[in-house]
């Protein structure tokens, strides 16, 4: 008679029991071998049935992966050396690579039980990386294991005991020994990857990334074509999801894009329509790579995926799927477009936005609760997603003086986030970062819109606390927003105070003089627009400044280096910087100059505001000639990390 899950579901408790009584002695016998083979045999019988949330919730509650642990730990130094530990092992390795496929709580449960650095030793094991291509038993014990890291790697508050146990080394190992004689393995490997690296260390840990895109991309479309839509194991929507972790990173947006089979598969994944999953992947990694402007260019005149997407933004019954179309289709367009003229809205110091991802659901809303209770307004889509939801975006960033953002890992990769974040930027709101995830650091496109902004740390302190300072930090803008005045710009430049190196050019002098005393009120980021159109001549050929300097360098250092440069009067500007934010400001001006003249510009706007608000004890430089000086200077620099 078959067994049946309800059966099965009665005897958990009374397995996980006799789990419990082990004796050390029993470890490695056959009654250890019986029982693992039923908590491997269970996943599969109550998966996809009323069954299984219970099954999950109890080996959780009852400590399931501190059992395996304990055993584990006796036979992992060698699991060949019987064949009652093999089979231990293959069916308790094989049960948690399954388990925590399904749940983040299981994944963190196995960290916590300290099986990270039994499962890295094995690959790392030298044997078994010797006679890997010849043994099917060490093929499959190195597919379980990281298996289980990819699956542990899409929790980014686990990553760091993933870097930790230097599987960032060990899973590059892997690849350049064993890649050759298993697909599935190098693809997994690739993928957990792509999790774990932070953008500053892809040249570093990621030395083969020319070769990675496009293996994971041909995956991708042998996937797509095939029935199960698999290739060697691996599907669609998770090759799709690697690739688009990748792609948050700037640098490789278009090398993703360029890869000859990308876009047919991905024109693929839209169409069907068996999962939305994988229809979401697709879109996702789509709106990711739209945020680069090449691109964008050439994605918003492709007809067939411009008619694809609108048709899903129209039709689809799934909210998320509607969402990311739309998302696609209106960074495609542009992004968001600004109000003709000002929207009415509530007085300025009390309308606030929350811009989060859904991971931190319930602490945004635990804050939007408190601001409300305190007399914010507050918009948060958690509760006004009626109507068109971009264009509520963007009219609540529009009408709102002060954006709070949500930082953790998963709204840095998030493109809806963003898109939102990056409109209210350009708007011009004034942001407070809130750090919501332990032992994150944004980089990226995050890092340089947070920049050297103190971050309140909820992470780290009590709700109370942090939020005490959230209040103070509103208050404070309140204040400065109420007090600002307006300031007429000078009528001729102001004498610069003793550079340390010439001030221009005579290029950029006479340029800066026509800009100034042309214009009696000049159009918001004249300055910017100008500086972003024209480079100076090189008179010399100083040393260049390479990105293994910078990266090395601390933030004391970093401003003894400006100061070497002839930046000591504008230090202010450049508080919390180090050597790698030094890096990307070098970065953005040589790809992107206008928008790095608007950071500079805020920088200084933001800087001589402080100065009159806090009363500075020197004084601190505040004419155009003077900003012009501290550009020039930054563009000298800049030019020598580009020559590298």
């Amino acid at each position: 008679m078959t067994t049946t899950p309800l059966h099965e579901m009665s005897q958990l408790n009374s397995k996980l029991d006799e789990l419990a009584r082990l004796t050390e002695s029993e470890y490695e016998t056959s009654k250890t071998v019986i029982l693992f083979q039923y908590f491997d045999k269970i996943y599969t019988l109550c998966y996809g049935t009323p069954n299984f949330q219970t099954l999950i919730d109890t080996l959780i509650q009852r400590e399931y992966a501190k059992f395996c642990s304990a055993i584990f730990k006796r036979i992992y130094m060698d699991v060949f050396k019987s064949q009652d530990r093999w089979h231990i092992t293959y069916y308790l390795v094989h049960s948690l690579w399954n388990y925590t496929d399904k749940t983040n709580a299981m994944c963190t449960a196995i960290v916590n039980a300290q099986l990270i650095p039994m499962f890295t030793f094995n690959l790392n094991h030298d044997n078994y990386l010797n006679n890997f291509s010849a043994n099917d038993a060490i093929k499959k014990l190195f597919d379980m294991i990281v298996s289980i890291l990819h699956n542990i790697a899409q929790v980014p508050e686990l990553t760091s005991e993933l870097r930790r146990h230097q599987c960032l080394e060990i899973l590059n190992k892997l690849i350049q020994k064993i890649g050759l004689h298993n697909v599935f393995l190098k693809g997994i490997s690739y993928l957990t990857l792509a999790y774990i690296i932070r953008e500053d260390e892809r040249t570093t840990y990621l030395t083969n990334s020319n070769e990675s895109i496009p293996y994971l991309v041909d995956l991708l479309n042998k996937a797509v074509n095939s029935p199960d839509r698999r290739s060697n194991g691996l599907e669609a929507r998770e090759l799709c999801k690697g690739l688009s972790k990748l792609s948050v990173a700037n640098d490789n947006k278009y090398k993703i894009y360029i890869e000859s089979k990308l876009l047919d598969s991905l024109l693929n994944m839209l169409e069907q329509h068996s999962s939305s999953q994988e229809q979401i992947s697709a879109c996702t990694l789509i709106w990711n790579l739209a945020f680069d402007q090449n691109v964008r260019k050439i994605y918003s005149e492709h007809k067939q995926l411009n008619q694809i997407l609108t048709n899903i933004a129209q039709t689809s019954s799934n909210d998320e799927l509607r969402r990311s179309a739309s998302g696609c289709l209106c960074t495609l367009m542009g992004g968001p477009k600004p109000p003709a003229k000002a929207s009415s809205a509530p007085p300025e110091n009390k309308r606030v936005m929350i811009s989060y991802n859904h991971d931190v659901k319930h602490l945004s809303k635990q804050i939007k609760d408190h601001l409300a209770a305190d007399g914010y307004d507050v918009w948060i889509d958690l509760e006004r997603m009626h109507g068109n939801l971009l264009d509520s975006m963007s009219d609540a960033i529009e009408t709102s003086s002060i954006l709070l953002i949500c930082l953790t890992e998963k709204y840095k990769d998030s493109p809806s986030c963003r898109l939102e974040c990056e409109y209210a930027y350009q708007q011009k709101k004034h942001i407070i970062p809130l750090l919501l995830q332990p032992n994150y650091k944004p980089d990226g496109w995050l890092g340089i819109i947070v920049g050297s902004k103190i971050y309140i740390n909820y992470a780290k302190k009590s709700f109370d606390a942090a939020y005490s300072e959230t209040l103070g930090e509103l208050q404070a803008l309140q204040n400065r927003v109420n007090t600002k005045s307006t300031i007429s710009p000078p009528k001729k430049l102001a004498p610069p105070p003793e550079p340390p190196r010439p001030l221009s050019t005579a290029t950029i002098a006479a340029a800066a003089n026509e800009t100034i005393t042309t214009r009696a009120t000049p159009p918001p980021n004249a300055i910017v627009h100008l500086m972003s159109q024209f480079r100076m001549d090189n008179v010399s050929a100083p040393m260049p400044i390479t990105s293994a300097t910078l990266e090395k360098m601390t933030p004391k250092e970093t401003h003894n280096f400006l100061i070497e440069n002839g930046l000591e009067n504008f230090l202010p500007i450049f508080i919390d910087m180090d050597g790698i934010k030094l890096m990307k400001l070098f970065e953005i001006k040589n790809k992107a100059p206008q928008f790095y003249y608007m950071l500079i510009k805020d920088k200084w706007d933001q800087m001589n505001q402080e100065a009159k608000d806090q009363s500075y004890s020197r004084k601190l430089p505040t004419s155009m000639a003077q900003f012009l000086q501290l550009t020039v200077i930054l563009d000298k620099l800049a030019d020598r990390f580009s020559s590298k």
